[in-house]
């Protein structure tokens, strides 16, 4: 399965990057910061448009819920879905921080398949490779074999495509209210990424160049499909 594939593949490129640009913390930066903007741009452009279609109310009950759903995560994953994991090497590997991202890939892939486009897709798979990064690059400085390593990573892999599975069985009949809350997730990961993890919530001229960058890209993928 196509999506599928990329999910996965998103993983193994963040580990690859990670292993190569352990100490690049620019390079993560970037990434995460692109990504939090197309993940912004994606929710307001692509899965707005289509969620609100139905015309009810009750539809944005199903972003906050995301939105909240989000910021429980993030108070088991301490916040790795927008690059801040601190890990000790002398510690064994919190399993909260891989429940909290378990959880979070397992939402996001739900509603994949039901999408008129590949772009929440993409978006997923962009946002995946800096998480994955950091992620990685956290646990190979932990004092644990290179087996668990490999395992813990995995396993992460393996969020998406069970929710992309779970959201195209289970899930099939709800996947507009999936769509909206996985849109509220977004939202909450992007303004994070964008705002509060600023030095002294200050902008500065290369954040404001990646923003609109990401802005961009997304607004050409998501106007030339519909074109």
């Amino acid at each position: 399965m196509f999506e599928v594939s990329i999910l996965i593949l998103s993983i193994l490129v963040g580990c690859i990057l990670g292993q190569i640009f352990v100490r690049n913390k620019k390079l993560t930066k970037f990434l995460l910061t692109f990504s939090g903007a197309y993940f912004l741009a994606t929710a307001v452009l692509e899965i707005f448009p289509t969620v609100y279609e139905v015309h009810s109310h009750i539809i944005g009950l199903y972003v906050l819920g995301g939105l909240f759903f989000q910021m429980i995560v993030e108070s088991l994953s301490k916040g790795a879905e927008h690059g801040h994991v601190h890990l000790h090497s002398n510690k064994t590997f919190p399993i909260s921080i891989f429940i909290g991202l378990f959880l979070h890939s397992f939402f996001e892939g739900m509603p994949i398949m039901h999408q008129h486009s590949d772009n929440l897709l993409w978006a997923i798979f962009i946002h995946n490779i800096p998480v994955s990064m950091v992620l990685y690059g956290a646990i190979s400085q932990m004092k644990i074999k290179k087996l668990y390593q490999i395992l813990f990573m995995l396993a992460f892999a393996m969020a998406g495509p069970l929710g992309v599975l779970f959201g195209e069985t289970v899930m099939a009949d709800f996947h507009l209210q999936a769509s909206a809350f996985v849109a509220g997730i977004f939202i909450h990961i992007a303004t994070v990424i964008l705002f509060e993890s600023t030095d002294s919530h200050k902008f500065k001229a290369q954040k404001i160049s990646t923003v609109l960058l990401g802005f961009l890209i997304a607004y050409l993928t998501i106007a030339g499909h519909q074109h």
